[in-house]
């Protein structure tokens, strides 16, 4: 059983971003030298009725919840039984106040009740702990601060319920591996907030690529651009509970590589800094991140923080993948798709949407009704490269894996 009172890293008293750094470096080095995880999970057959209730817990309020509330009503049974938002076994609440004094519950109450998907039926505990040993669940959602991510789902894991979790599903190799295999010795699903898989653009530029459209993949480019905003979260301050920006942002890029590539990553190498930021020391506006594929090709993502306030949009993404016949990309603000080949000139391609959005496909896995688009080793095998990418920023060095 997974200790829930564990509290490294992102324990009560922080250890600072200096020997932060130093466990990640020491400890992400070491293990991606191991390689990928010694078992495949495995997508089993369906494992929850079609014709039953879907009960979900949800565990935090960080992140993109909102993916689960407003697909709620596309899930045939499916409802919001119980909602958590702390972790009991940590020094800290999620809006960075230290726990042990007064707690309003009564206001997480209020809220939960005035939402449409709650409907006077979810029950409201402070703590996941308290809420995964009195509920009957058959999937909870995590989003916590994000170096909480893993000790939540484990636990999860360990009682048989599926889980959904916010990325990265873990900041350091130790606690990835730990969750790993809680996963894999109860026979559990997971999934990861990889949603960026899912607009059309990208559907598309998947499904063409994986058809042939551009010949052999031979290199891809993502880029990830936000907007910083008034503030960010408390924890931006502490790398320990933060992680980095290529786990929080460059992340979506790097799945989309790995993804269309479709194959596994040998080495990696990044740099990262803060420039602009001074009062978030734990976290970084800029990230560049090169990747080497296995049996050749490359990758290259950068993230950044810097995307004017004035921008039209909260984030500029594109993603470009080139091949050995042509090449695909997104490349502006609009949702379009060009390709151009030897053969034809440049013409934007009708877009292809995905079945379902995230929360609604992976319902419809764990129901038998088709395939995950996230697969099931890839919300690890992508956080590894991620912990291993940041590791190689603060290292200096290019790190195999």
């Amino acid at each position: 059983m997974i200790d829930s009172r564990k509290d490294t890293g992102s324990g009560g008293t922080h250890p600072g971003r200096r020997q932060f750094i130093r466990t990640l470096g020491a400890a992400s080095m070491a293990a991606a030298g191991l390689g990928a995880f010694g078992r495949s999970l495995r997508a089993a057959e369906a494992v929850l009725d079609p014709g039953a209730p879907l009960r979900v817990g949800m565990i935090g309020t960080t992140g993109h919840t909102y993916m689960v509330f407003q697909t709620l009503q596309e899930v045939t049974g499916a409802m919001i039984t119980a909602h958590a938002f702390e972790d009991g076994s940590w020094k800290y609440n999620t809006d960075g106040s230290v726990r042990g004094g007064s707690y309003d519950l009564d206001a997480r109450r209020k809220w939960v009740e005035g939402q449409p998907w709650s409907k006077g039926g979810t029950k409201v505990y402070e703590t996941y702990q308290e809420m995964l040993d009195r509920e009957e669940l058959d999937i909870v959602v995590v989003a916590l601060p994000y170096a909480r991510n893993p000790f939540a789902s484990a636990a999860a894991a360990e009682r048989g319920i599926h889980v959904m979790s916010e990325k990265p599903l873990a900041v350091t190799f130790d606690d990835l591996a730990m969750l790993h295999t809680a996963v894999g010795q109860n026979n559990v699903r997971l999934t990861a907030m990889f949603a960026m898989r899912f607009p059309p653009a990208y559907y598309t530029i998947k499904q063409m690529v994986a058809a042939g459209a551009i010949g052999i993949p031979v290199m891809a480019r993502g880029q990830k651009s936000y907007r910083w905003g008034e503030e960010r979260p408390w924890f931006y301050r502490h790398r320990e509970i933060y992680g980095g920006t290529i786990l929080w942002v460059a992340i979506h890029a790097i799945d989309w590589l790995y993804w269309v590539m479709d194959r596994p990553v040998r080495r990696v190498s990044a740099f990262h800094g803060n420039m602009a930021h001074d009062g978030y020391p734990g976290a970084q506006d800029n990230a560049v991140v090169n990747l080497e594929f296995e049996g050749g090709g490359t990758g290259a993502v950068t993230a950044d923080y810097l995307r004017p306030a004035e921008a039209p949009t909260h984030g500029d993404d594109r993603l470009r993948v080139i091949g050995s016949e042509g090449v695909i990309e997104k490349k502006d603000l609009e949702e379009t798709v060009e390709l151009i080949t030897h053969a034809n000139g440049p013409r934007n391609v009708e877009l292809q949407s995905p079945p379902a959005q995230w929360f609604p496909d992976f319902c419809a896995s764990l129901r038998g009704q088709r395939q995950h688009i996230i697969s099931a080793d890839d919300p690890f095998e992508v956080t590894r490269i991620c912990i291993a990418a940041t590791a190689a920023a603060d290292s200096g060095r290019v790190v195999e894996l």
